[in-house]
Order: structure tokens, then sequence, then C-alpha cells
């Protein structure tokens, strides 16, 4: 195995939070509370283009619409390092036992216009509905060390970014008390991210090295939607399916970068730069809900999603000269196009939700919401850079008429995943037991997770 190859080993992307649908989902990353409570399958403001295109055919006139979320991300993950094997160095396992924290801050900005012209509605906007920066706190670390200063997380993550942007544009035809419709978009993704690594791709202290994944790609994808008014001014029904980014496998292109430490502590030499493709297929989603105005003040939503991350198996590297990225089952790669195949196996999640809004005068609406979602990672693949798990959450805002239908909303919603205790992972050892072979092996993702996420979101509306 050449050099670059065992570099490229434990190159993990934080990727896999950008699906389609998640909430909060694995990393914390998605920002795709835009709207907060308003911002559902069963909207009918410039937030329908992303989530149920269909609905807008129920709006009126002109709709501008801007909107910004700041997430806030805490984090942690307590691990208990291995024995060392027989053949490892003495210090192999140091630095690597521990408990890491974050706690980031990021933000996601959204803006929209529909305009209602007779039976027809058309829309455009940009949204970032995957987007944030991870930083694990550092660490006093290891003197003998240094690199050990990043933490016990650091094997799977140091920090990353990832940024989704999203442009849509659709029409909706409402014809009676059914509004249909459609949109296209295109997705340009960028994704960088930082975690240690050794030249053999295993974990070992007194060979540790730093490795940077740094890729990007443009993709499409479409969305269809539709909304019924069952009851007149009393009940509707919406739904709408989002499909793949890329409508399938999408691939990113970029470089990986394999840099080592200065001396004594490390053997240094000079960094070691490979153009790269990395290979994923995101899920597709199913949303679905229903409005209930019980009074003329009073109004009650329930709405959910299906969201089919079983599409997600495995996130692939593999260098730009070769097109294969396939590995057999133990692991290893097939053909010698292979450096990194990162197993995720995700399974199938959905959540559900109730909201609530009391229309306190035709000026003022308070509105407030709880969900529950199931996560996607299994005990056998979860780790500490796409840590995912079942959550409940709670919502509280209000949405007021400044004046001359300008309309300013604000809303909190807190998301608490449910702590989570792994002692199964298969990311170094097969379900047999057997080690994985390169280049699949991994740090094992051992241990207790802990999460939470608050997302503040603010924003306007102008109606014509």
């Amino acid at each position: 195995m050449t050099r670059m190859r065992r570099g490229v080993l434990a190159a993990v992307v934080c990727l896999a939070s950008a699906s389609a649908s998640r909430e909060a989902a694995a990393a914390g990353f998605a920002t795709q509370h835009f709207g907060g409570e308003q911002g559902t399958v069963l909207s009918t403001n410039p937030t329908a283009l992303y989530y149920n295109p269909g609905a807008i055919g129920f709006s009126e006139g002109i709709h501008l619409y801007l909107d910004g979320d700041i997430a806030l991300r805490h984090a942690t993950w307590t691990h208990q390092a291995p024995p060392r094997g027989s053949q490892d160095q003495p210090d192999s396992q140091v630095g690597n036992s521990g408990t890491a924290h974050l706690f980031n801050v990021f933000a996601g900005p959204a803006m929209a216009a529909t305009l209602r012209l007779g039976n027809f509605a058309f829309g455009a906007g940009l949204f970032v509905p995957f987007g944030g920066r991870v930083n694990w706190a550092t660490t006093s670390g290891d003197p003998k060390y240094p690199f050990t200063v990043d933490g016990v997380q650091r094997w799977h993550q140091i920090d990353a970014s990832l940024t989704f942007l999203q442009v849509s544009a659709g029409m909706a035809y409402r014809l009676g008390p059914l509004s249909i419709g459609a949109t296209g978009s295109f997705i340009n993704s960028q994704v960088n991210d930082d975690q240690a690594k050794s030249q053999s791709g295993y974990v070992d202290t007194t060979a540790e090295e730093r490795a940077n994944l740094n890729v990007a790609g443009n993709n499409g994808s479409y969305a269809v939607g539709a909304m019924l008014e069952a009851i007149p001014r009393r009940l509707w029904l919406g739904a709408s399916y989002q499909a793949q980014p890329g409508l399938g496998e999408q691939v990113l292109k970029g470089s990986f970068t394999l840099s080592t430490g200065a001396a004594p502590a490390y053997v240094p030499s000079a960094p070691l730069v490979q153009r790269v493709d990395f290979h994923e297929s995101l899920p597709d989603v199913i949303r679905a809900g229903i409005r209930l105005a019980v009074t003329p003040g009073f109004e009650l939503r329930a709405y959910g999603d299906y969201t089919r991350w079983s599409k997600m198996t495995s996130q692939c590297i593999n260098t730009q000269a070769s097109n294969s990225c396939l590995v057999h089952a133990d692991g290893s790669g097939v053909g010698g196009g292979v450096v990194a195949n990162l197993v995720r196996n995700w399974k199938d999640t959905f959540s559900a939700h109730l909201g609530t809004s009391v229309f306190v005068s035709p000026d003022v609406e308070i509105f407030g919401g709880a969900g529950y979602e199931t996560g996607a990672e299994p005990d056998a693949t979860v780790e500490p850079g796409t840590m995912d798990g079942n959550n409940i959450s709670a919502s509280l805002g209000g949405r007021f008429n400044i004046a001359n239908y300008f309309f300013l909303a604000a809303s909190y919603t807190q998301l608490q995943f449910l702590d989570r205790t792994v002692t199964n992972s298969q990311l170094a050892t097969l379900p047999n037991g057997n080690p994985v072979s390169q280049p699949t092996y991994q740090q094992d993702g051992n241990g207790q997770y802990t999460q939470w996420v608050g997302v503040f979101d603010i924003n306007m509306e102008k109606q014509f």
C-alpha cells in the first residue's frame, strides 16, 4: 500500500449530516429550521418552495421572505481506548481515552419570493438547508505528543465545515380546493474536514499525522407537492416528495492533504496532496401533514416525514484516476483506486410533530409545537463526527403584523438528543470479531454520547 493510500484511510467526512430532511441530524449540521413552526409541509408562505411546492398555490399576491437561523450545539463523547495489541508501540493509545467536548454556534440564511397570478403561482428562493462549522475543544494533551491536544475524538474529527447552497424555482397550479406544484433545484455542496491519522491507517499516537479532505460539487434535484382544502377555511391536507440530491449517487471532487508533525515527537516530511473523488448517496424524503382551524382564533397542525437514510450505506473516497469505489466484505479495496471506505449502513427514519397557533388578534399570532424524531445511525457505525440519535423537540414563538402587511416572526426550538451508550461498534472489527481490513478500518465508536441543539429563527415577510 502506498503512503498516499495509507494517508487517506482515516479521512472521515461530515457530509453524512447533509441529507434532504434532517432537522438537526447527524453531526448537528442541518440548519433547515427556516420558518420555525411556520416552515412546514403545511405552510403557504415562500418556505413552501422547499417544504411543499404545491402549497404556494394557496398564497395571494406577492410575498417577499427573508429568514435567518442561529444554531447552538453542545455535544460530548466519552471514550475508553482499547488495550494495545502485542505488536503495538507502548504509547500507541496515549491521549485516546477521556471525554471530548464541543459548543459551536453557526447560522444559515434563506430568502424567497412567490407570485400568484390567477390559478398559477410562481416562486424562487435561495436556501441553506444544511450547513455549519464543527470545532471540538482542545485539551491539555500529553506533552510528549503535541497532537493529543486535539482531543480523544481527533481520530474521527478535529474540525469540519459543511455548506449546502440550494437555489430552487418552481410553480403551482390551483384548481378549486386542490393545488399541485413542483420545483427544480441547483445544489452546490462544499465539505472540509480535518482529523488525525497514522501512516498505517490504524490508531497509533506515536505515528500520528493530520489529514484534510476538501471536496465540492454541483448537483440537481426536484420536489413535487400538493395541498387540498378538504373543508373550506377549516381543514387542509398537504404532502410532498423531495428527490435525492444528484438523483442517486453524487460525487464531490477535491483534494486530500496529509501533513506530519514536528520533530522530535513525530517524523516530519513534506505534505502530500492528492486529487480525490468522494462518493455517497443521500436520501429522498416524503412529508405529509394536516392543518385544522378549530376556531377562527385557534389552529392545530400535525405533520411528519419519512426519510430513506438506508440509501447511505457508505461514503467512499477514490483517486480521480480510478472510477472504482468498490470493497470486499472484509473492507479491503477492489483494485487500486479505493483509498477510503467509511461504512455507514444507516436506517430509515421518521419524525412526528404537533403544533398549534393562537391568534390573539388579527396582528398577533403565538405558536408552539413539540416533536419526536428517530436516529439514522446504528450502534455499529455511529461515531462522534456524525453522532445522531432519537430526539425530542419543543418550540415557541410569535408572528406580528408590524405595519401594512409587513410581518416579523421569531421563535426558538430546542432539540434534546437522548443520551446514548455504545458498546458494539464495528468500525474497527467485523461482526465476527475479526479486524476490518484497510482501507475501511477506523477508530471504534464505543462510548457515551450526549447532544443538544438550540435554534433561534427570525424572519420577515412582506405581502403585496
